[in-house]
């Protein structure tokens, strides 16, 4: 579990401090997707999304500086650049949660704004 020092069985990723967690609905997986994080509100910043490979996609909060938005995107695969054009779908416009919440899940059967929530993951 976070904090202790046992190990977590194998398999299972254990969540990060300072990480926020995507878990795209049926739709946004489709056609080979990647995904970023644009993060917002205090300049703006484009981060891409790392794959764990079990339905679940991180990103590393910025460190430079805190933003207290952020809106997660499905990414053209055939692009790497991380930018307006290369967006396939996006989440509205969400506000970093600043409580212990770090996953967003995207609403079943949805594509643009379509809806989701935050909740708190320990490990997938």
């Amino acid at each position: 579990t976070a904090g202790s020092n046992e190990p977590a069985a194998p398999g299972v990723i254990v969540t990060k401090e300072g990480y926020l967690y995507l878990k795209p609905n049926a739709n946004w997986l489709k056609d080979g997707a990647r995904f970023a994080a644009y993060f917002f509100e205090n300049g703006e910043t484009w981060v891409s999304m790392k794959d764990l490979g079990n339905g679940y996609y991180e990103v590393q909060k910025p460190t430079s500086k805190s933003y207290p938005k952020v809106i997660f995107c499905r990414m053209n695969p055939g692009a790497t650049a991380n930018n307006w054009n290369n967006k396939w779908n996006q989440t509205a416009d969400l506000t970093v949660p600043t409580d212990d919440k770090n996953l967003y899940t995207v609403k079943e059967n949805t594509w643009d704004k379509g809806g989701g929530t935050w909740s708190k993951k320990d490990q997938f």
